[in-house]
């Protein structure tokens, strides 16, 4: 009886996986395409009523700030697409990553990528997932060779190895990358883009003769941290084509630790990695269109979230920045929008954050999110999500310039002949 009763189950059970089965075969039959691009939940709120995370809304309810009010406003889309142009005098900004060291498969490592409408691209740091975010983008992979780091935590450039890896194929030109110095040579972008390239060494080594070798080379451009002072708080980095970036100092545990301004043409954009809140972060930032800066959880809950003891979360925390402090930068910088990113974006940590910072701001904010897109023109800034096909290939550079030359392909280190002898040809 008890054997039957058993069998009876399992058929049902096989029942219900054949129904699950048919239904997705239903799907297929649909010609439902992976560039049909779906956000993981059905949309829905917060008790206090902001959009929940992962829902395809923006975390706000502000998702428009007028700038000037008698200047035009531009139309968009509901979501961002890949195929979407950009205005000559606009600025495009997203989100790649906007997570924490343990990457989610719903917040990658920090990473932001500003699109100009001179046809610029700049990513500020790229943490580990984040590129895979990038790619879907629909950008070619060539004219995505200027990486600027705040810090060289894993969580803020642990994507650096696929980036790296669109070499050959794809950008067959160095990977230019920029940061400050270290209090000693080790601890530089120098230093770091040279074990970078070594760590990669034999990826590199092995594709000689087989792609150009333009693309094999990071090129870094790193200045120098002591430079800065009370009388000179900030340095002119980059300054090509009309844009200009500067880096200043954020108090983020050791010397070296920088956050980046970039203006052009009239608009602006700041990103400050992580720190302890300063009114001297603030003051860098003063009128910017755009300030994403990191914003930190509770000690509390992140020792809950990560099964960390307590005083453990309590160093980490220490180093960063909580909701009600940002408040008190916003309030200081006046950006047009400010953006609370680095933050484990959770159906119960979304209200609490934004209590943090109404409880000294009143400006317009938003949660950072994984593909969070934000334009900026001279009369408004819109705020979408964007809808990305996740097995997106990217697109042919504009231009094939650049180092197409093979390197030799030498004997030394090959696979030995007793291997390569038993090819199946």
């Amino acid at each position: 009886m008890k054997n039957s009763i058993l069998l009876a189950i399992s058929l049902l059970m096989l029942s219900c996986v054949q129904e699950n089965i048919n239904s997705d075969d239903s799907k297929i039959e649909n010609n439902i395409t992976p560039g049909e691009y779906r956000f993981e939940r059905v949309y829905g709120e917060t008790p206090d009523g902001y959009p929940l995370p992962l829902t395809g809304k923006p975390i706000t309810k502000q998702t428009v700030i007028v700038k000037n009010t008698e200047g035009l406003t531009k139309e968009y889309p509901e979501y961002f697409t890949p195929d979407e142009e950009l205005g000559s005098e606009e600025m495009r900004i997203t989100c790649m990553g906007s997570g924490n060291p343990p990457v989610r498969m719903g917040q990658a490592g920090s990473s932001w990528l500003v699109q100009l409408g001179n046809g610029e691209n700049f990513i500020f740091d790229v943490g580990g997932g984040s590129v895979l975010n990038l790619w879907s983008m629909g950008i070619p992979m060539a004219e995505l060779d200027k990486l600027f780091v705040t810090h060289t935590h894993l969580d803020h450039v642990g994507g650096i190895f696929p980036l790296y890896d669109a070499m050959g194929w794809a950008r067959n030109t160095p990977l230019r990358v920029w940061g400050a110095s270290g209090y000693n040579q080790s601890l530089g972008i120098s230093a770091f883009c040279k074990n970078i390239e070594e760590a990669s060494n034999w990826h590199s080594t092995s594709k000689k003769g087989i792609v150009p070798s333009g693309g094999m080379r990071i090129e870094a451009n790193e200045f120098d941290y002591s430079l800065f002072s009370k009388e000179n708080p900030r340095q002119l980095i980059y300054n090509e084509n009309g844009v200009k970036i500067y880096a200043f100092p954020v108090d983020h545990l050791l010397q070296g630790a920088v956050g980046y301004r970039i203006e052009w043409n009239g608009l602006s954009f700041v990103y400050t990695g992580d720190s302890v809140p300063t009114s001297f972060e603030a003051e860098q930032s003063k009128g910017v269109d755009v300030f994403a800066h990191e914003m930190f959880i509770d000690a509390p809950t992140f020792a809950e979230k990560n099964s960390m003891p307590l005083p453990v979360a309590e160093n980490v925390v220490s180093a960063h920045t909580p909701p009600s402090k940002l408040g008190e930068i916003f309030s200081i910088a006046k950006p047009t929008l400010g953006v609370g990113t680095h933050y484990f974006t959770n159906d119960d940590t979304v209200d609490p954050a934004f209590k943090g910072l109404r409880s000294t701001y009143e400006g317009p904010v938003v949660i950072g999110q994984d593909l969070l897109v934000i334009n900026v023109t001279r009369d408004q800034i819109v705020c979408r999500m964007a809808m990305t096909d996740k097995l997106m290939w990217a697109p042919p550079a504009k231009s094939s310039d650049g180092n197409q030359e093979m390197e030799d392909v030498t004997s030394e280190g090959r696979t030995p002949s007793f291997v390569t002898e038993t090819r199946l040809n």
